[in-house]
């Protein structure tokens, strides 16, 4: 792999929701060595330009700095044939490396590194809700012509419905199709991430969110494959490099997701006290007790209290 010592700093470089001033730093380091970069940081968001030349369009691609590990004086990144996990040196285990979503900042960098004119932006605390993403400066976005995000697991998939909020249109997709057929990925439906609460925020645009090679993620056992974060990454610049002086629009409000149950087996279970409420956030009906003050949605892992602090009226 191309840039490989890059790549394994950027997975040595720990990072938890709530405390990623490490990766913060570490990626400003980085976008300091690379030419015609510009880049500031917002609520701990960092939005960043290359311009060489001027275009109507540009390409952008996002991810996010926040893992589920713990923060560790121990860690190591392991490398065993194609495959790269996390270790630690004190109690010789297994544990996790933070592939969700540090292959996703490895591709944005070498987005920047390799196009002349894009746009990228690292979001703060995905894990816990997506609060950078729903937090973003839109405006950002106005002359981009897609988004892409690699966020998710395994090596196949090209994510374009997230948690029931459509990402993109028929005529994107068709136009792209046999690219993607390239690279060996197919369209799938996926779940909750950055570009899901772009499009939520009301973005205009086409977006999507892509397979990068990291497996078990946020477990112990997690490891990343390099061949399959290289087809990836492949694969992104062959989308950029086609596709990225053309905006794809996207105006149709996300419509909301409204998960499907049995009412009859609910109510075989039901008490008097139960009724069935709405996420406030992915509108996912939920379970809700009167003797409660919130609900737990099992589709964001969120209790009620907590998504209200961050989700924005669409």
């Amino acid at each position: 792999m191309k840039n490989l010592e890059q790549f394994k700093s950027i997975l040595s470089t720990q990072s938890v929701s709530y405390n990623q001033g490490l990766m913060i730093s570490k990626i400003k380091s980085e976008l300091k060595k690379l030419k015609n970069v510009t880049f500031y940081e917002h609520n701990e968001n960092i939005y960043v330009t290359k311009k060489t030349y001027k275009t109507d369009f540009v390409p952008c691609i996002v991810s996010h700095m926040d893992t589920v590990h713990a923060i560790t004086s121990n860690l190591s990144c392991l490398q065993v044939a194609d495959n790269i996990t996390g270790f630690n040196r004190l109690t010789m285990k297994q544990v996790g490396i933070g592939g969700d979503d540090k292959v996703g900042i490895f591709i944005c960098l070498q987005c920047l590194e390799y196009f002349d004119n894009c746009k990228v932006v690292f979001f703060s605390n995905e894990e816990i809700g997506c609060y950078g993403s729903y937090d973003a400066k839109m405006k950002f976005f106005s002359n981009c012509s897609f988004v892409l995000q690699c966020d998710r697991k395994g090596n196949k998939d090209f994510v374009i419905n997230a948690s029931g909020v459509e990402l993109s249109t028929d005529e994107f997709q068709n136009t792209i199709i046999s690219t993607l057929q390239n690279y060996g990925y197919v369209f799938a439906d996926g779940g909750m991430t950055d570009v899901m609460a772009l499009k939520q925020n009301g973005l205009k645009i086409c977006t999507a969110n892509i397979s990068c090679g990291y497996y078990n993620p946020h477990q112990s056992c997690e490891y990343i494959n390099i061949i399959d974060v290289e087809n990836c990454r492949n694969m992104v610049f062959e989308l950029f490099n086609q596709f990225g002086n053309i905006q794809f629009l996207h105006a149709e409000k996300p419509k909301p997701y409204k998960y499907k149950f049995d009412k009859n087996e609910f109510l075989s279970y039901s008490t008097d006290k139960d009724k069935i409420n709405f996420c406030d956030n992915c509108t996912n009906e939920v379970e809700i007790s009167s003797d409660i003050d919130d609900y737990f949605c099992t589709h964001c892992m969120m209790y009620g209290k907590e998504i209200k602090e961050f989700v924005y009226n669409y």
